[in-house]
């Protein structure tokens, strides 16, 4: 009998590309398949909460670093007999503060020199494909398009688009 993915829990998570300079902001999680490994910052979208703003928040509650959200660079979908998870991929600019681990989720935050993620047995596998990928991506854009509130009522409508004009 096939796997009826609509029977399963939905969830969507977002991950943070937060390079400042040569370096990567990494985390080491306490918990899940890559638990002590270095992996980029991330978490689940709570009810009534745009995607950027997880990221950011995550980003700032793992690893103290406070970074905007630019670029939809990445997706990754994985559907297993317990789940179906959609994850998102941003990439972030980095606006203030040095890293420094939440003490639950994480036990480690630190910048790391790109070069050195990508060749680390430390490194996450999807850590390391991110960074074989990403650097020089421009991805898709935030845009400017938002439907009449009179006709969809919204907290929050994201477009990202390739090629989008900047904000």
């Amino acid at each position: 009998m096939a796997l009826n993915v609509a029977t399963l829990p939905i969830t969507v998570g977002v991950g943070g590309f937060l390079a400042r300079g040569s370096d990567l902001l990494v985390v080491r999680k306490t918990y899940g398949p890559w638990s002590g490994l270095w992996t980029i910052p991330s978490g689940y979208v709570e009810p009534r909460e745009p995607v950027t703003r997880t990221i950011e928040r995550e980003v700032e509650e793992e690893a103290g670093v406070v970074g905007r959200a630019e670029a939809l660079v990445g997706v990754r979908n994985l559907v297993t007999p317990k789940v179906n998870d959609t994850f998102l991929v941003f990439t972030m600019a980095y606006v203030s503060g040095e890293p420094r681990p939440d003490g639950v989720e994480v036990t480690e935050a630190a910048f790391v020199p790109l070069e050195d993620l990508a060749s680390s047995d430390e490194s996450a596998p999807f850590t390391k494909a991110m960074i074989a990928r990403l650097p020089g991506s421009r991805g898709f854009r935030l845009d400017g398009y938002r439907p009449p509130k009179d006709r969809l009522d919204h907290d929050a409508y994201l477009l990202f688009v390739e090629g989008a004009k900047d904000l």
